[in-house]
């Protein structure tokens, strides 16, 4: 299998004073939510004027919505590279697995507040387009799975099941060491991605275990 590409096409470019704005928002949002962190915070943090903010955004929920779904957009379009750029099933299906928890590692607050953003007036004004673009990336897949099962690679199965096989566990793990529950902690940033780097062999092998179709003889454990 390729190894997947270490992506940085989800960091903001330094140099832009929109970049350092949706920079100082995204780590205020993450950690204090939308509705707590005020314009004026993220003045401070970013280092801009009021013009400025407001020559790129309307508001704080506009900047709010804003940065969710061009994350959203990224993270989506990384996860479609790695897909396209592996020529064996068996090597993208693992592939994608690997760099979800790469792409966690590498910006956690970016993926915490791609899970977590659902405030109510932030999730209004971003609905319509991040329904698209969700849209878009499940059909992408879902052609994609379709595809390999009518060839014989994969199981036939609804596309909600293979989907969750398949990105579901990495999923879980991901918002696990983001978002703790009272009986976990966070892992330091340093070590968040030898955390995660830790289960790439064991949930690749455990995605593709589950996706693949089984040689006569060889379904035990596969039955749904």
């Amino acid at each position: 299998m390729k190894t997947p590409t270490a992506s940085t096409g989800h960091r903001p470019r330094p140099g832009s004073r929109r970049e350092d704005i949706a920079a100082a928002a995204i780590e205020l949002f993450f950690d204090r939510g939308v509705a707590a962190t005020r314009v004026d915070d993220i003045l401070a943090a970013a280092g801009v004027s009021v013009g400025s903010f407001y020559h790129h955004f309307r508001d704080k929920l506009d900047l709010a919505a804003t940065v969710y779904l061009e994350h959203l957009q990224r993270f989506q379009s990384d996860l479609l590279v790695e897909l396209d750029r592996h020529a064996r099933t068996e090597d993208a299906v693992r592939g994608m697995v690997v760099a979800y928890l790469r792409w966690a590692g590498a910006d956690p607050r970016a993926m915490g507040y791609l899970h977590q953003c659902r405030e109510p007036n932030v999730a209004e004004i971003a609905g319509g387009e991040e329904a698209r673009l969700k849209q878009c990336f499940d059909g992408r897949l879902a052609g994609w799975l379709g595809e390999r099962a009518a060839t014989g690679e994969l199981r036939a199965l609804p596309y909600e099941h293979s989907r969750a096989l398949w990105l579901g566990p990495a999923e879980q793990l991901v918002r696990a060491a983001i978002e703790p529950s009272g009986h976990s902690t966070t892992p330091e940033p340093d070590a968040l991605g030898a955390h995660l780097a830790h289960a790439e062999r064991v949930l690749a092998d455990a995605a593709w275990d589950a996706l693949r179709r089984p040689a006569p003889g060889d379904d035990s454990g596969q039955a749904l």
